[in-house]
């Protein structure tokens, strides 16, 4: 074949490989038309989130076929530390208003945050309760394997506030008391909790969100006075290096609408308002 035909053919072929890859809605840069990368939304959220947006996040992805939502979660500080790393994400929701005021500051956020729900502590105990744990004053009582959070974790931070105001009402020494049980540190609200389940502590600080359908059968709820409880307010934001700024923004207005506040309600966090 001469060389010159050759050329055409080849040149031909190519053009129309490529209007093949425009007819299916990839660019020559590989995203997606609308200029969505793959078509993911990646989101960092406290570990307490994680049914609630676990089931928000299949009702995205039927409002938006071929995009992938993939939530990573953990302790708020430790999204708020990967956020500053410089791992790539597009949202950021947070368990405590600390870790977002720190994100704004340091110029990640894009707008302003929204307060999107709130939460409240529980204590959880093992079903047996084989530390006959049946208040909040119980758990000072010496010999209680108490197992917390990391120091900087929300719910960790939350629970020894709620223990300094319990000092009020049961004595000075009550904060120190309940702190001596500590046996374990772990890495998030989840994993403490899971020490519970495993029948490893008998008893964990943890948010009434955490008490889910999958560990009713190994833990209960023992509540905090409503005097002496925090109220958890959680934000919710985009971020500036988002890959689709709308794609992240249409999360948020999800996670604020009324269909979204509704599963959040499911899963038993209260509303923000």
């Amino acid at each position: 074949m001469h060389r010159g035909v050759h050329t055409c053919l080849l040149a031909a072929a190519l053009i129309s490989a490529l209007a093949g890859l425009a007819g299916c809605g990839q660019g020559l840069d590989g995203k997606s038309e609308g200029g969505r990368e793959g078509g993911r939304l990646t989101i960092l959220a406290a570990s307490s989130l994680t049914d609630a947006f676990g089931e928000l996040a299949r009702t995205f992805e039927n409002q938006h076929p071929g995009v992938e939502v993939r939530a990573s979660f953990g302790a708020s500080s430790d999204m708020l530390a990967q956020i500053q790393q410089g791992a790539p994400a597009d949202v950021f929701a947070s368990a405590a208003q600390e870790e977002m005021d720190t994100a704004v500051e340091d110029g990640f956020v894009e707008g302003e945050p929204e307060l999107f729900v709130k939460n409240r502590e529980v204590v959880m105990v093992p079903k047996d309760n084989p530390a006959n744990i049946q208040s909040l004053r119980d758990v000072a009582k010496p010999g209680v394997k108490l197992v917390l959070a990391q120091k900087d974790v929300p719910a960790a931070d939350y629970a020894v506030e709620i223990l300094g105001n319990a000092n009020a009402v049961y004595g000075d020494d009550f904060e120190k008391d309940v702190m001596s049980n500590v046996v374990s540190r772990e890495a998030d609200v989840r994993a403490s909790l899971n020490r519970v389940v495993v029948g490893d502590a008998d008893a964990t600080f943890g948010y009434a969100s955490d008490y889910t359908p999958d560990i009713r059968d190994e833990v209960k709820v023992v509540k905090i006075p409503p005097d002496l409880n925090i109220v958890a307010t959680y934000p919710i934001a985009a971020l500036k290096d988002a890959k689709d700024p709308n794609l992240a923004k249409e999360w948020v207005d999800l996670v604020t609408s009324a269909q979204g506040q509704r599963v959040l309600e499911k899963w038993n966090f209260e509303p923000a308002a």
